[in-house]
């Protein structure tokens, strides 16, 4: 499904999050994710067939131990032996069985949470998750390890983020960067098997721990760290999409509590604007 307008997103905010329906959507909306999750986890009970020995999965968790937890049980089922680590700059984090926990200062934010992810990685692939991910037996971990391992021009692989529940997924063709005099060292486009070359791909990806290391992320942005990491990244790294590498995306738009933190985004947007003035 195609993503909403603003104008749909702004009735449903307006109506369905925060208005007189909020008491009647809220459990709906939750009830419904709580089927397709049970459907997920019932699918997805065989680990796949992939050597997960020199990947380490990294989630960047925040206000969210439920979410978090739902996400590592899905890593867990379906690659039993990978190392996981989870920083959590929660009030109180949280300790997961057979997860390494890295706790930081709280609201230190993602750029910072997900740099010290980066630094406990011992492993040459890292695997970059959100907390409210969840793994099914279609995310094919095997195919984007395949890819990374056939084709050493590419770096990092992102893939195709599945928005629940109505199942929305978002063309990454179009996304942005932010002003930069930076060349490709790849032409977005081109195709290295069954990989399309792009400056941005989602945050859920698959990347050579050293080549995520060049550009690392920038601990002064709390929440929008997204498209910085791939602006400083071009010229520096390739990265690709691999559509049949896939994630289940579950937001939750009535978490009122974590969204105040979340949409607070006036620091970040100041300190884009000065260091991106083009933008």
């Amino acid at each position: 499904m195609k993503p909403l307008s603003d104008r749909q997103k702004n009735w449903a905010e307006t109506h369905l999050v925060r208005g007189r329906l909020r008491t009647i959507a809220r459990p709906a909306y939750r009830a419904v994710l709580g089927v397709q999750v049970a459907a997920a986890s019932l699918l997805s009970r065989r680990p796949e067939a992939v050597d997960t020995s020199g990947i380490t999965a990294v989630i960047k968790t925040f206000e969210r131990p439920k979410a978090c937890a739902r996400l590592v049980r899905s890593v867990q089922r379906l690659y039993p032996a990978m190392p996981i680590v989870v920083v959590d700059d929660s009030l109180e984090p949280r300790p997961i069985p057979g997860t390494s926990l890295v706790s930081l200062p709280f609201d230190s934010g993602v750029g910072a949470g997900r740099q010290a992810g980066l630094d406990h990685v011992r492993t040459p692939f890292l695997l970059n998750l959100d907390d409210d991910f969840l793994l099914y037996r279609g995310t094919h971990l095997a195919a984007a390890l395949d890819a990374l391992s056939r084709h050493r021009q590419l770096d990092l692989i992102g893939g195709r983020v599945i928005d629940l529940p109505l199942f929305i997924t978002h063309d990454f063709r179009r996304a942005s960067l932010f002003a930069t005099d930076a060349t490709p060292k790849v032409a977005p486009g081109i195709r290295f098997g069954n990989v399309e070359v792009l400056d941005k791909v989602p945050n859920f990806f698959l990347a050579r721990t050293d080549a995520v290391r060049a550009v690392g992320w920038n601990p002064r942005l709390k929440r929008l760290d997204h498209a910085e990491f791939f602006t400083r990244a071009k010229g520096r790294i390739v990265s690709g999409l691999l559509d049949e590498f896939r994630v289940l995306h579950l937001r939750d738009p009535f978490d009122l509590g974590y969204r105040a933190f979340r949409d607070d985004l006036a620091a970040d947007v100041a300190y884009l604007r000065a260091a991106y003035p083009g933008r």
